[in-house]
């Protein structure tokens, strides 16, 4: 890695800090500078203003998500369990996530915060989406007889679950297990 991506990743690395401790609307290009080290007129070098550097951040946090799932799914297969139920067992513990405890679900409420008013960032949060869908399609065809189905219902439902995981009634063991129960329905 060059000196200029090690600058622009720790400036990112420092928004992305800076939005998941103090939120997006105490987020300012001064803050950032001064956290990354640097000036407030060799960030705006990089980034000539907020939003381009709010895009860019999201786009990187995005991509090391994306990295980081697809790590965390290699080591699932490496078991290469043939059954079914065990893998969607693994799938859904990795991606049931208590929103109040997660760094990364705090990060997701900020982009979606701020993609609710920005236009690129809701394009950038739908590029994301459909990628992520498109992955995990891929990944359950390998199990499943109706990927698009059961994404279509995973997708929702985890991302649902980050948000009301510590009030609803079952353990996230029983949530795993009623998952799996309902994905059996729907692939008969």
């Amino acid at each position: 890695m060059d000196k200029k991506e090690e600058r622009l990743n720790k400036i990112l690395a420092t928004t992305i800090d800076l939005l998941i401790k103090e939120g997006a609307e105490n987020l300012s290009m001064r803050k950032v500078a001064k956290n990354a080290g640097l000036s407030l007129s060799n960030l705006q070098y990089y980034y000539k203003d907020k939003n381009v550097l709010l895009i860019s951040t999201v786009e990187f946090y995005f991509e090391s998500c994306k990295k980081e799932l697809s790590h965390t799914i290699k080591l699932l297969t490496v078991d290469s369990t043939p059954d079914k139920d065990v893998f969607l067992e693994k799938i859904l513990n990795m991606l049931l996530i208590d929103g109040r405890s997660s760094h990364q679900t705090l990060m997701f409420q900020e982009i979606w915060t701020l993609a609710a008013r920005n236009k690129e960032l809701q394009d950038a949060v739908e590029t994301y989406y459909k990628t992520y869908c498109l992955w995990m399609i891929d990944l359950v065809s390998t199990f499943c007889k109706k990927p698009d189905e059961i994404v279509s219902f995973l997708i929702p439902f985890v991302e649902g679950y980050t948000i009301v995981s510590n009030v609803i009634p079952l353990t996230k063991e029983g949530v795993i297990e009623m998952m799996v129960k309902l994905i059996s329905i729907v692939e008969r």
